[in-house]
């Protein structure tokens, strides 16, 4: 099957992303720097490593936003919110609103958001704009063009990148019509000597967002919120004004109620007045209380006012209990917790257990009657899930807790990158505030949340399940295939790993060809396996090959190679210069297209190899073992040919590197404190330049320039001292290191002491390779004789 991919040019062959590692896996071991462009096994196999890094070639096509590849400092993190969006929202059609979202996360996540049946919403043209920095925008809008789905609804933010995906709390979005409003003041009836309670009403439509801020008793004396009142006035914290004790002369007061509007920040004074009703009465009356019972709500740490306001003569008196288990319990004043004020219970700081039922018994000598007051105390929620990052190795188990804080918690459960937590054999619900993962799979990696609501608000805690380093596996392998000029193809590796493998492509050992019908396309997919093709458009002969996939990562890599045969003439392609390193093992593989061939045959010098017994030619690869310059250095030629002895030939240098070898030092035996010792670390072969090191117990001597500037390590470079007959330097501990251009170095201890003992090494370097040799330093005591 041929893949089409839409970029017509070639691009650099890498990905963008990684997902998270973790620390638990062996790290693969790096390579000196100086000693990168050689290996172990071939200067071609290294010369064809730096190319991969000028591939330039080739488009990606990625599914997911991606960052970041197998650098070892990069590390991906899952998305979390920096500013979730609240649990409500609310704004007015003249003014319009906005709903914030922000994120953060590596990469950097993806903001969408979701409507309450969990699709994605969408801009309506002056109505709702879903702005690209996470924020929706509900413009100003007219009365009339109010929409219910749009102004009067539930909103989630979601947040998604390569590691996994979040979702924000339920946001409720409310716009409210703008309409002008009367607050009304009752006329309330009482007899002298009682208490009432004179009541503001706000019409309903505007209710829930407007508060009653104070009362006028005319013409001009102002009554405002207060915890214990006045002793004649009492303005409750829920917008009531209670009159005690009242006398004829409150029957002449005339009151106003004033209210803000906290959306359009307007405030209202009632037009009309209210006026006490004086009942005369003359005979005794039990007590009277209009309500049986009354709902009341505070939030934590707030201050109550509980009214309890009868009619009766005589006065009655007001005593208060708690239902407690079905018992009631009178109220005790003496903490100061609860207060009892003009027959009102006042209760001070409220904490969560203050929530229940409250019975005021209101009673005279002609009888009682009785209020029940049922109060509901909440707090904030706030969810925390730990821990918030753990990284898991496969087979091994995971778990996580959530915990909650603030009441009351009506609700909790788990979602998996976005979704409802699927539970099941391996994944299971210790209990409702516990999961644990058993034998940790790559589909357990994500982003696991914990919500927790009630009939207030929702809020929800974020942790990120990571797994350990897993070196790449090959999931899918191309095959080899033999094919007619012409059609097109596509080649396909699949790779999996953690962190994610990037995949990287070699035909006959080097970078793949650059040219318009050739393109690589390479994504992740959502389970973490990242993709590959090589699509080749009208391929010809020329296309023909062996190709290689290797999926790398710091995990480590896997490879696969087969071949692509079409049908035609002999094809040689051009060869880059390969290096090779002294004493090293050489192959060069004979990039030959073409189908079928009958023979590849390697020449130096017009001589067919091999020639001698470390000299090797097999499947059209040349192998040198232990390669020396002298005999190895100079121009090879491959040449293939046909059954019909059509042939085609091309050439490589090849260049020999030499490495650096040390002559071995040592420090004297019975070294003693205040004497001096020397060592000198010279190479007795290789190329220049050379990069000198010494350094102490495995870390670089750390050396002290001269002007006395900033102290570096004592990595030096000969050839570059080269001018000078000898660069010296000096340490902070009394060490000396002097240079010697250009294959010297000589490091001086001018007065040892017992802080000098330790393990010295010296290591010298060049484009070949690294060598070092390393002697120990003990510092016997030293006693000045007696006289």
């Amino acid at each position: 099957m041929f893949i089409p991919i839409r970029s017509r040019k070639p691009n650099r062959n890498t990905m963008t992303t990684a997902p998270p590692a973790g620390m638990d896996a062996e790290p693969r071991k790096r390579q000196f720097a100086g000693h990168r462009p050689c290996t172990n096994r071939s200067a071609h196999h290294v010369d064809r490593g730096l190319a991969l890094s000028s591939l330039a070639p080739f488009a990606l096509v990625l599914v997911l936003a991606l960052a970041g590849t197998s650098d070892a400092s990069y590390e991906t993190q899952g998305p979390s919110f920096v500013t979730e969006p609240p649990s409500r929202v609310e704004f007015t059609n003249a003014n319009g609103g906005r709903v914030d979202c922000t994120v953060r996360g590596n990469p950097l996540p993806t903001v969408d958001w979701l409507a309450a049946d969990g699709g994605s919403i969408t801009n309506i043209l002056g109505i709702r704009h879903v702005l690209g920095n996470g924020t929706i925008h509900f413009p100003a809008f007219e009365a009339e063009a109010f929409r219910q789905d749009v102004h009067w609804a539930i909103y989630k933010c979601s947040a998604v990148n390569s590691v996994g995906a979040v979702v924000s709390r339920d946001v409720t979005v409310r716009a409210v019509v703008n309409q002008r409003y009367d607050p009304e003041v009752q006329n309330p009836s009482g007899f002298p000597g009682n208490n009432v309670l004179m009541r503001c009403i706000v019409p309903s439509f505007v209710r829930d967002h407007v508060t009653v801020t104070s009362w006028l008793q005319e013409p001009v004396f102002n009554i405002y919120p207060s915890t214990m009142g006045d002793g004649k006035y009492h303005m409750l914290p829920t917008g009531e004004l209670m009159i005690i004790n009242i006398t004829r002369s409150d029957a002449q007061m005339t009151y106003r109620c004033r209210t803000h509007h906290r959306l359009t920040q307007d405030t209202v004074v009632s037009s009309n007045v209210g006026r006490l009703q004086l009942t005369e009465i003359r005979g005794s009356m039990p007590p009277i209380i209009n309500e049986k019972l009354v709902y009341m709500s505070a939030r934590l740490k707030d201050t109550v006012v509980i009214p309890c306001v009868a009619y009766a003569n005589p006065t009655p008196t007001n005593r208060w209990y708690y239902n407690r288990n079905q018992r009631e319990e009178p109220i005790e004043e003496s903490s100061g917790h609860y207060v009892v004020r003009d027959g009102s219970l006042i209760i001070q700081s409220v904490a969560e257990n203050d929530a229940g039922s409250y019975m005021c018994t209101a009673s005279n000598s002609e009888g009682s009657e009785t209020l029940e007051i049922r109060l509901t105390v909440s707090a904030p929620l706030s969810v925390h899930v730990q821990p918030t990052i753990q990284t898991v190795d496969l087979g091994k188990s995971a778990y996580l807790t959530c915990t909650a804080s603030g009441f009351p918690q009506a609700a909790l459960y788990w979602l998996k990158d976005g979704q409802p937590l699927r539970t099941g054999a391996r994944v299971r619900t210790v209990s409702s505030e516990r999961i644990s993962v058993t034998s940790v799979a790559r589909e357990d990696r994500g982003m696991y949340q914990c919500f927790v609501r009630n009939e207030y608000e929702m809020a929800q805690g974020i942790a990120e399940l990571r797994l350990g380093e897993i070196a790449p596996q090959l999931v899918y392998r191309f095959i080899e295939q033999t094919m007619q000029p012409g059609p097109s193809v596509s080649l396909k590796c699949s790779a999996a790993g953690n962190p994610t493998p990037q995949i990287s492509w070699l035909l006959d050992g080097f970078p793949l060809p650059q040219n318009d019908r050739l393109l690589i396309g390479q994504y992740v997919t959502v389970y973490g396996d990242v993709i590959s093709h090589v699509n080749i458009t009208t391929v010809k002969p020329e296309d023909g090959g062996e190709y290689e996939c290797i999926a790398s990562s710091r995990a480590g890599e896997a490879r696969h190679s087969a071949r692509l045969n079409i049908y035609g003439l002999p094809y040689v392609r051009p060869m880059s210069p390969v290096s090779a390193v002294a004493g090293k093992q050489l192959y060069i593989k004979c990039p030959v297209a073409g189908y079928p061939i009958e023979s590849i045959v390697w020449e130096k010098g017009d001589v067919k190899l091999p020639t001698n017994m470390r000299q090797r030619v097999a499947n059209g690869t040349l192998f040198i073992d232990t390669v020396q310059r002298s005999a190895d250095e100079g121009t090879y030629t491959c040449t293939a040919r046909n059954k019909h002895n059509f042939t085609s030939h091309r050439s490589v240098e090849v260049r020999v590197l030499v490495p650096p070898r040390i002559s071995p030092f040592f420090f004297g035996d019975g070294v003693m404190e205040g004497q001096r010792t020397q060592l000198m670390c010279t190479t007795s072969q290789g190329d220049q330049p050379f990069n000198i090191t010494w350094l102490m117990d495995e870390k670089p001597i750390q050396v002290r320039p001269s002007d006395g500037g900033t102290s570096v390590s004592s990595v030096q470079t000969v050839a570059a001292a080269a001018a000078a007959a000898a660069a010296t330097v000096e340490t902070s501990n009394g060490i000396q290191i002097s240079d010697y251009p250009p294959f010297s170095s000589i490091l001086t201890i001018n007065s040892v002491s017992a802080s000098h003992s330790g393990n010295y090494t010296c290591q010298i370097s060049n484009v070949a390779g690294l060598a070092e040799h390393s002697t120990s330093l003990s510092v016997a005591g030293w006693c000045p004789e007696k006289n």
